[in-house]
């Protein structure tokens, strides 16, 4: 499946965001992001960040590409933790596993995940292929994609935004489902 993600906000962006996914299996998540920018300027990140994803705290704030991922047994079974992963366009992986939104989250232990960044001046292409880890059970897989994009002024993509003025992605009532195994 495949949907263009919508600015938080009001007005056109500076940029176009695509993601696909395919559940590969009841544990695997296939997804690919393609950020388009409409005008020419470089992509905002620092060269600080590593590839493990475990060290990466704040690497939000700067270009990335966000996939939050919950198995759910129902509709609405929001209190399930959820996976959170991201990706730089210098393929800078971050992960958390959140059990209740900016309060109580970890990394994941083992985390079996795999990121691909293709990259030039206006186009950037990520994929990630990933192994949910046990703490995510469930048998019906919702989620939510968005970008965080440029150093001023900011922009925010997402699946699903919400309403509110900020942007807010930790919020499992917008999640979509993407499938079920």
């Amino acid at each position: 499946m495949q949907a263009f993600l919508k600015k938080h906000g009001s007005g056109v962006g500076e940029n176009r965001v695509k993601a696909s996914w395919t559940q590969v299996s009841l544990r695997e998540v296939s997804i690919t992001f393609e950020v388009q920018k409409r005008h020419s300027r470089t992509w905002y990140g620092d060269s600080k960040f590593g590839g493990n994803y475990k060290e990466n705290w704040g690497l939000w704030n700067f270009d990335v590409v966000e996939a939050f991922l919950q198995m759910r047994s129902s509709e609405t079974d929001l209190n399930s933790p959820y996976l959170e992963i991201q990706v730089s366009p210098l393929n800078q992986p971050f992960a958390l596993i959140i059990t209740e939104p900016r309060k109580v989250f970890h990394a994941p232990e083992n985390l079996v995940m795999e990121t691909f960044v293709e990259l030039d001046e206006k186009n950037w292409k990520a994929e990630f292929k990933v192994t949910l880890p046990d703490e995510i059970k469930g048998t019906q897989l919702y989620g939510g994609f968005f970008a965080c994009l440029g150093n001023g002024p900011r922009e925010f993509y997402a699946l699903e935004p919400n309403l509110e003025v900020a942007p807010d992605f930790h919020r499992p009532d917008l999640f979509l489902p993407l499938g079920t195994m």
